[in-house]
């Protein structure tokens, strides 16, 4: 048995930060429905994609966030549309939105209105900067979290400024944030009976991710300086280095490592040099070190170097491509991606990203099925709500604007 099977989640998010959230759950066997506006549906379907997707509202972004999921659409705004919700949410265990703050509450579905029809109801919202507070009200983004977090100024070059992280790295993190947070929320509900409403902030989940250097901020007042491909440690045996065909990233932290580093590379002569005789010393002379560093790694090539560093014991991968990432036989070993088949207007199945973890138990689903076109499970899903066949009629009809 999957950890979730026979748990009802009422999906009312979109975009990413809160599909990812819910699509954790629908791989581990709960039954997800997703809700979303008739005819136009999540506006991810047409987002961050080309023509081909954007019409078949197939967005690839939008693929990799809704599997196993299905999809309700009625309009919330309706008196139908609000109906049906409650039918839904009367019985289901998780409800998650993440609306801008105050919405759920004009819509009548907010956690005091729904936790008065179903009080063990787990309810999270997903959001910016939190359902109150000064900024609640600003419009959030990933990139413009990344802006307001301070992540930018963590990020980028001394000789080009800051920079933004090129993945929506935010938006991602918060969602495996929610779907931990929602977790607890059902674990205490096991030990208490009681439901609980959970309030998940991009904004705070951005400082979890930066952690480490908040702390070294607020408790040394330590400011760190734009590195790049550099490391850290600011040890000429840590960064990015070209070879003789290509880039590798040398990852090391103990002076022990850097010392492994250099005997691999022929270069045990510097440590008879004052300038990098110690750990401090190779700090000071960074850039002199990291320049014989950086000539010695280019009299290989990248096979060779992975070879030598790793017997070395040091941690050393080539800077590599998409294409050269997702086709690596260790993601085939755990089944991460996953195929998802029948995909409406794609003749063969499509890898995608699934749960990233394994369990020696009943795994996260491998070939989970893919979203389909908005509303696609309607008539579905309201024959299991009882719904005659006339209302049936109508509201699809109603749908179709």
């Amino acid at each position: 048995m999957r950890a979730y099977e026979g748990l009802k989640v009422v999906d009312f998010t979109q975009v990413l930060a809160g599909p990812i959230s819910t699509q954790m759950f629908s791989l581990l066997g709960a039954d997800v429905i997703k809700i979303e506006a008739p005819v136009k549906g999540d506006q991810l379907r047409t987002t961050l994609s080309d023509a081909e997707m954007v019409a078949k509202r197939l967005s690839p972004a939008f693929l990799t966030v809704n599997l196993g999921k299905r999809s309700l659409a009625i309009d919330l705004k309706s008196e139908e549309g609000r109906a049906i919700a409650y039918r839904l949410i009367d019985d289901a265990d998780v409800v998650v939105e993440n609306f801008s703050p105050g919405v759920a509450k004009r819509l009548g579905i907010d956690y005091e209105t729904l936790k008065k029809r179903n009080p063990n109801l787990v309810y999270c919202s997903i959001s910016g900067y939190g359902q109150e507070g000064p900024r609640s009200g600003d419009k959030a983004y990933d990139s413009a979290i990344q802006a307001a977090s301070g992540l930018f100024t963590l990020n980028g070059h001394e000789e080009t400024g800051p920079t933004r992280i090129g993945i929506m790295v935010i938006d991602m993190f918060t969602g495996a944030n929610a779907a931990f947070a929602i977790s607890s929320a059902l674990y205490r509900r096991e030990k208490t009976g009681e439901g609980q409403y959970v309030d998940v902030a991009m904004y705070d989940s951005a400082l979890l991710i930066a952690a480490a250097q908040m702390a070294d901020f607020m408790v040394r007042g330590n400011v760190p300086p734009l590195i790049g491909n550099q490391s850290p440690t600011r040890q000429p045996t840590a960064g990015v280095f070209e070879t003789k065909d290509g880039t590798v990233l040398l990852a090391t932290i103990t002076p022990d490592q850097n010392i492994a580093v250099l005997k691999a590379a022929g270069l045990m002569h510097m440590l008879d040099d004052p300038r990098f005789a110690t750990f401090e010393a190779r700090q000071a002379n960074l850039n002199e070190g990291l320049e014989l560093v950086g000539e010695a790694m280019k009299t290989k090539t990248t096979a060779e170097w992975l070879d030598i560093m790793n017997k070395a014991g040091v941690a050393v991968q080539a800077v590599r491509t998409l294409a050269e990432a997702t086709t690596d036989p260790q993601l085939e070993h755990r089944g991460i991606i996953v195929q998802a088949e029948n995909i409406q207007g794609f003749d063969e199945a499509l890898r995608l990203v699934g749960a990233p973890f394994i369990a020696n138990e009943d795994s996260p689903i491998r070939e989970a099925s893919p979203p389909g076109k908005v509303g696609q499970h309607t008539e579905e899903i309201l024959r299991e709500l009882g719904y005659p066949e006339n209302e049936i009629d109508k509201i699809l009809s109603l749908n179709k604007g």
